[in-house]
């Protein structure tokens, strides 16, 4: 009687790591591009609420709040607080005199920049 063995053989389970390393070679940088835009995302999006708080500051002194180095200097002159306390700081900075420059940079190093109010990104 001849006895079947079943199941894969060595060299089967090889290639198939090898097939799995070369696709993790091209997913692994891919995700790691997904998570830096979507946290450049968040940080322009908080910096984008800051905006009201700014043009009513205007309105009401004829300038925009600036030379605000944290985010408890921020919420003392305009009001604003961030969303979420995750540990980003944001300032602000004067521009030519009809703009102003909000930076925020996030626990992991993540900087963005933002010239207001075209909303451009800072030079």
């Amino acid at each position: 009687m001849t006895v079947i063995q079943k199941g894969f053989s060595l060299v089967e389970l090889m290639v198939a790591l090898g097939i799995l390393a070369i696709v993790a070679a091209f997913a692994l940088p891919a995700y790691v591009s997904y998570t830096d835009t979507a946290a450049d995302g968040q940080l322009v999006s908080n910096i984008s609420t800051m905006r009201p708080f700014q043009e009513d500051f205007f309105l009401r002194n004829g300038n925009y709040a600036v030379n605000l180095a944290d985010n408890a200097a921020i919420d003392a002159a305009i009001g604003w607080q961030p969303r979420d306390n995750d540990g980003i700081t944001y300032s602000i900075a004067a521009g030519d005199g009809t703009t102003y420059s909000v930076t925020a940079v996030s626990p992991n190093g993540v900087t963005i920049c933002r010239v207001y109010p075209a909303n451009n990104p800072c030079p």
